[in-house]
């Protein structure tokens, strides 16, 4: 059988505590990945085979709806007729004028094939980095930023009908460098600025009259007299943010829309203008109502400022209530009683941007509460990522959170919180491809490190830093990083983490080709860790001295260092990389046409893979037995294994998982080509 496919994959350098998939060969493309080595385990994960195609990638991110929205039917329909593939379409107005609230509303009456590649909806309230922005693209449609952000995104959304929501963009650091990169896709934009528009643009303008009396009486919920609501619209100038605000304080205080408006005509409420008083605006009605609620109300207000601008549970607010749920429970509720927080499932989302504003800068939580609710999310962390994948769906989320709680302790000067957190989050951020969020984390970790003087952790951020950036597949950062990390290691002595950060320089070596420097770097670790007893190190340098030699065609020089490796795993009883080490065996045994043992070896992997949770590894495994088979000419085997690999990385968002595509259809070609397949 003349075959044209060869795919040699699984083969796995390990980095000091770090694992790679690496070098995987076959008649395309050369592609490199990473994955981090740790002792926690996950829960037992077995799939069923399932035969059928994988389908295509249709993320569906899509904003919050209003559940009041009243007032706005003209704009709507403006706005609907503009959001079309290739177009970029601005809604802007002052804070509060329901410039989101549209954009959900226009969405949601979208036709589904209007856009039949997906809606992605960012944020950018409170998180301003465009590379934030464009990591939830990468992740909606699960492509891993090896060549850079801006590039996978490019690929990515190349030809697309997809809609871009980019929501709150007046505080993104860098908007262009986001639409740059939309090709075919619709974009919509939400703005206070007027120069974020490009193409059409919708200006927001108050509500009129009757709309305006319509929003407060609908969150008042009381029949009022008319004069005195239209009192009340004319002061808030059918500002609807502010009527849902007074509308929710009458209800709540059972307070007449008369005695409101007494109280309003009494305070210097300024004129809405094109922004700039909104904040001011909302603080003094917002002050009103957060005057009424109790102490423990107005913490927990002060818990959901001080996190991020998205849902939180009940746990975190109890921890600061001396870990009554009841409490929290209570005080929540308490929120949602006066539209300050909105209840949605079990979780509690602040009602408005202004809101999280007043509360993240006038209820900013005292030092001591902030460092008992950093402790609580350390403590999560630690007992989530050590579940595994099943805690790891915990973490998705509170990372935005886990990620604002680390700025504000770095700002109050809780900087052992800081690295706390940092440390108790690298496992998730790791294994789940969170980059961007990983280096931002870390980042904060050295600034405390160098804040503290603690050299050590310094050493250590420096070298996951470069970690990382190698992760993402620059290897000229990453190298930077490590470089910096090394003397540091030799400065305090500390022989295990100078070998580490060698093993680490290797690693980029031999991805660049420097073959014998690598070798060079790895003897260097080898001598370290034998001398301080680094079993654990050692195991891994021998391992990836083997791949060395497997990358240079060295198979019986690289099967000796891969078997030395294995004993030394099944001696520590290191599951992890035990498997990773009989999947590199296979790979040699399949390289040398010996299949029968190569898939020996490959189901050992899969069945510690499988006892561990071990998706990533569970596909690549998958893969390789599946390319096994298609080197003995076994087509429909092939196609089985292959096609259950690419549903487990649909699933977790693999970086492989756009090559298992491409191979897996050539593999179905092939078999559609062979009748007697």
């Amino acid at each position: 059988m003349d075959n044209t496919f060869n795919s040699n994959g699984g083969e796995q350098n390990i980095a000091q505590g770090d694992h790679a998939i690496g070098k995987k060969e076959n008649n395309t493309q050369e592609v490199r990945g990473d994955g981090n080595i740790f002792s926690s385990t996950g829960n037992v994960h077995v799939e069923q085979h399932i035969h059928q195609p994988p389908q295509p990638v249709i993320p569906r991110y899509l904003p919050p709806l209003d559940t009041c929205f009243l007032g706005r039917d003209t704009e709507l329909d403006a706005l609907l007729e503009q959001l079309q593939p290739g177009k970029v379409a601005a809604v802007c107005g002052p804070g509060g004028m329901g410039k989101s609230a549209l954009a959900a509303q226009a969405v949601s009456k979208l036709e589904p094939d209007r856009f039949p590649d997906g809606i992605i909806f960012h944020s950018f309230y409170h998180q301003p980095s465009t590379d934030m922005a464009l990591q939830t693209i990468c992740n909606a449609f699960q492509a891993e930023a090896k060549a850079g952000l801006a590039s996978t995104v490019r690929q990515a959304l190349a030809g697309r009908k997809a809609l871009l929501i980019l929501d709150g963009a007046e505080e993104a650091d860098d908007l262009p460098a986001v639409l740059a990169l939309r090709s075919t896709c619709g974009v919509l934009i939400t703005s206070r600025k007027r120069a974020d528009a490009q193409g059409f643009r919708l200006d927001l303008k108050p509500l009129e009259e009757r709309p305006a009396a319509e929003v407060f009486c609908e969150h008042s919920g009381a029949a009022a007299d008319d004069e005195s609501v239209a009192g009340i619209c004319k002061i808030l100038d059918g500002w609807p943010v502010g009527l849902r605000i007074a509308g929710r304080y009458c209800s709540s205080m059972g307070e007449s829309a008369a005695g409101y408006l007494r109280w309003l005509e009494q305070e210097p409420f300024k004129e809405l203008g094109d922004g700039e008083h909104q904040e001011e605006n909302a603080a003094l009605l917002l002050r009103r109502s957060v005057a009424q609620v109790s102490d423990d109300a107005r913490l927990a207000l002060g818990v959901a400022g001080t996190l991020a601008f998205a849902p939180i549970a009940r746990e975190p607010v109890a921890a600061i209530l001396d870990a009554d749920e009841r409490r929290a429970r209570a005080a929540l509720n308490e929120l949602v009683n006066y539209g300050l927080l909105e209840k949605r499932e079990e979780r509690w989302q602040i009602s408005h941007a202004l809101v999280h504003t007043y509360a993240r800068t006038e209820l900013a939580l005292s030092k001591k509460s902030l460092k008992r609710l950093a402790h609580y999310y350390i403590f999560f962390c630690e007992i989530a990522s050590n579940e595994g994948v099943k805690g790891y769906a915990l973490l998705d989320a509170e990372r935005a959170h886990c990620l604002r709680l680390m700025e504000s302790c770095l700002n109050s000067g809780l900087l052992k919180a800081v690295q706390g957190l940092v440390w108790a989050l690298q496992e998730y951020l790791d294994r789940q491809g969170h980059w961007v969020d990983r280096i931002t984390a870390l980042e904060m970790n050295l600034k405390a490190a160098w804040q503290t003087g603690d050299r050590r952790d310094e050493g250590a951020c420096l070298n996951s830093l470069g970690y990382t950036c190698n992760r993402r597949g620059d290897h000229t950062k990453a190298l930077s990083y490590l470089e910096q990390s090394l003397p540091i290691a030799r400065e305090l002595g500390d022989r295990q983490g100078e070998g580490v950060t060698l093993n680490n320089i290797a690693i980029i070596y031999n991805y660049q080709g420097k073959y014998e420097l690598a070798l060079q770097q790895y003897e260097q670790c080898l001598t370290i860790q034998r001398e301080v007893g680094d079993l654990e190190g050692e195991g891994t340098t021998l391992n990836n001295i083997g791949e060395v030699y497997r990358t240079q065609g060295d198979n019986e020089t690289a099967l000796k260092y891969y078997e030395q490796d294995l004993a030394i795993c099944r001696k520590r009883g290191d599951k992890i990389g035990e498997g990773i080490t009989l999947d590199n065996i296979s790979g040699v045994y399949r390289e040398q046409g010996n299949f029968a043992k190569a898939l020996e070896y490959h189901r050992q992997a899969l069945m510690i893979q499988q006892q561990l949770g071990d998706r990533a590894g569970q596909a690549v495994t998958c893969w390789n037995i599946g390319a096994a088979y298609y080197d003995q000419g076994d087509l429909a085997a092939a196609e089985e294994y292959m096609s259950h690999a690419v549903q487990l990385a649909e699933k977790i968002g693999h970086p492989l998982l756009q090559q298992f595509r491409d191979e897996l259809a050539q593999v179905r070609a092939a078999r559609q080509a062979t009748p007697e397949a």
